[in-house]
């Protein structure tokens, strides 16, 4: 039977979204919200919450500051981080910014501009990339009845979610202390990458034993780059270098200097963040722009190597004297706590297997580097001593790109540094590791997310196809290049045991 919708109460803090015509039907109504108003538009839905709830818009009561837990399928942006320039793709963050002003959570004052909300995000992904647990902290324009019998906060997301499309989804919308810094706090990131089977030479009709010893194989791969290393041959590199003063600048340099800079607003997923007055990225070449763009420019920049002999690429060399322009800092080290593969699984007839990738933080393209170099190793176009030696800071070596479209940020994990053990905010525990909020994400998971990048499993088509055989094409170094830096490495070696003796001796 139709339900009409003045047979439902209508509060104080939710008005009704003006619309011009309607039609009646039998809603979906979750338990919880029977707060909603339940008239429904002739216009057709956008959402999975819209096919049966109505979009609303709350009346704000007062601002709060709030941490919310965003779910997304990153294959129709342009990244997370909203961009200034416009563009045919949208962002997440756009599309985030406008449900929660839609919704009655942003005045229209501060609509537009993400500083004046105290926007701030626990991590970035770049275009075509998904997640399942990034936090976004902001100052909130909350109802009266915020988190009243709802202490995960899922009602309060299933508002906006009613603004949202369906590849877009928030998990849990939870008050915050004024002092969490999402991006600071973020201690542990964990992604996974799924990797069609055939690229590392697993096909459908090997036996069990066939395929254990291959992804024993690989996994003995990815442990080489677990632990803390220079991972600067896996991004661009300059734009995690130190800039230097005017005073350290001279002529040409301070020019040259300038459009490092400018270079360095667009860090990737997890770099430290440069935004506008807006709160929006200013780099002309976002992160979440074209990949090849942005390593192509790169290596233009100084992080390839110097191409002496036109004929000759130079693939790989040592830095046998330091390089002001080429200079390696701390910002390039980074800790992998987990590097591994786990077994072989199936979705909807294709085979994959599943990388599991967890780092304190990563830098543009890291983790696309590290598994193209791992699978180009595996297929054996490059020596294995080969991540020894780019995870040496004093190596420059090109090295291939994964695609894009099959990583996944899959969770991470919170510590306020500025106090003394492993102290987490109770709000955080809660996001992170509660059971109602994580049955909200698997379900996004399975129903939502795994079906759209099933299609890029397949490895007979589009990503894979061309990439694997750019790959075999263009992936080789030459053996005189290799021996070059292999010879360099040992005498640094040997230099850095000799000294660690005297300085254990004279202890």
């Amino acid at each position: 039977m139709a339900l009409s919708s003045l047979r439902l109460p209508l509060y104080p803090w939710l008005t009704k979204t003006p619309t011009r015509s309607f039609r009646f039907s039998n809603p979906i109504i979750p338990v919880r919200l029977n707060q909603i108003y339940c008239s429904i538009s002739s216009s057709p839905p956008s959402s999975a919450e819209d096919t049966g709830i109505h979009r609303q818009k709350w009346k704000p009561f007062r601002k709060k500051k709030v941490v919310v837990r965003v779910g997304y399928v990153g294959t129709d942006y342009r990244g997370l981080q909203m961009q200034r320039d416009e563009h045919s793709l949208s962002t997440i963050e756009k599309e985030l910014e406008t449900a929660i002003f839609e919704a009655g959570g942003i005045r229209e004052s501060n609509f537009g501009d993400l500083q004046k909300i105290a926007w701030a995000r626990s991590s970035r992904t770049d275009k075509g990339v998904h997640s399942l647990a990034t936090m976004i902290s902001l100052k909130m324009e909350i109802p009266d009845t915020a988190w009243k019998n709802d202490p995960c906060g899922i009602d309060l997301a299933s508002l906006i979610n009613s603004h949202l499309p369906r590849n877009i989804k928030v998990f849990s919308i939870l008050p915050s202390q004024r002092s969490f810094d999402p991006r600071r706090e973020c201690v542990l990131r964990k992604y996974s990458y799924l990797l069609p089977a055939d690229v590392i030479g697993i096909k459908n009709h090997f036996s069990p034993e066939e395929i254990d010893f291959h992804i024993s194989d690989f996994n003995e791969i990815l442990n080489a780059f677990e632990g803390e290393h220079p991972f600067h041959n896996y991004t661009v590199r300059s734009k995690y270098r130190k800039r230097r003063t005017k005073k350290q600048l001279h002529g040409d340099d301070l020019v040259s200097e300038r459009g490092r800079a400018s270079d360095s607003e667009s860090e990737g997923s997890d770099g430290e963040e440069s935004l506008g007055a807006n709160g929006v990225n200013i780099s002309d070449e976002a992160s979440s722009a074209s990949d090849e763009t942005a390593v192509n420019a790169g290596e233009k920049n100084g992080d390839g190597a110097d191409n002496q002999d036109s004929n000759v690429a130079v693939c790989a060399k040592w830095l046998h004297e330091p390089d002001e322009r080429d200079r390696i800092g701390a910002s390039h080290f980074r800790k992998i706590f987990r590097c591994s593969c786990g077994k072989l699984e199936n979705s909807l007839g294709y085979n994959y297997i599943e990388l599991s990738i967890w780092g304190e933080s990563f830098m543009l393209h890291q983790i696309r580097k590290m598994v193209g170099t791992a699978v180009a190793v595996k297929r054996n176009l490059l020596p294995r001593d080969i991540l020894t030696l780019s995870l040496t800071k004093f190596s420059r070596i090109v090295l291939p790109l994964a695609p894009p479209e099959v990583l996944i940020l899959r969770g991470n994990s919170f510590q306020i540094r500025t106090r003394p053990g492993k102290v987490t905010r109770p709000e955080l525990l809660t996001i992170v590791e509660s059971e109602e909020i994580l049955k909200g994400v698997d379900e996004f998971y399975k129903s939502v997310m795994l079906p759209q990048i099933t299609k890029f499993l397949d490895p007979s088509i589009s990503p894979w196809k061309e990439w694997v055989v750019n790959l075999d094409r263009n992936t080789s170094i030459p053996d005189s290049q290799l021996d070059e830096v292999r010879n360099a490495w040992k005498v640094w070696k040997e230099k850095f045991e000799s000294r660690a003796i005297v300085a254990s001796v004279s202890e």
